[in-house]
């Protein structure tokens, strides 16, 4: 009686485990920065962000990055071609003009919350991205 019971309960535990894994799986995953279909499938985001008329610190811009960055993982930007693709290079912030090595910052504000894009680069490679929100 009791091996009956540990195996209903061994049974229910895989089958809870199988339907964690089959709901994890259909999870929406969102597009690598650099894949050709985030110009297409994103275009009115990409046009607000590559605005030089448009303040890094409007809500305009805030909501623009905020909708990007649900659907769009720029944590796999490798290219600095694909930062210019995306967005406005006037918003970035470098810390060094005249080194090969160099971090450029994005920060798009509105009011106490923000999103932060971080590239560090050596020359034209994207060696690391962060994206960080408040």
């Amino acid at each position: 009686m009791e091996k009956e019971h540990d195996m209903k309960n061994f049974s229910r535990i895989l089958m809870a485990g199988a339907a964690l894994a089959v709901l994890a799986g259909c999870a929406t995953k969102r597009l690598p920065s650099e894949d050709l279909e985030v110009p297409i499938l994103y275009p009115e985001e990409i046009a607000i962000l590559k605005n030089p008329n448009i303040p890094s610190n409007s809500e305009e811009k805030y909501n623009a990055i905020k909708r990007l960055i649900k659907k769009v993982d720029f944590t796999f930007t490798r290219e600095a071609k694909t930062i210019n693709d995306l967005l406005y290079f006037g918003d970035g912030v470098p810390d060094s003009t005249d080194r090969p090595d160099r971090t450029i910052t994005f920060n798009y504000q509105y009011g106490d919350h923000y999103v932060r894009l971080v590239f560090a680069l050596y020359q034209t490679v994207v060696l690391r991205a962060d994206v960080i929100e408040k």
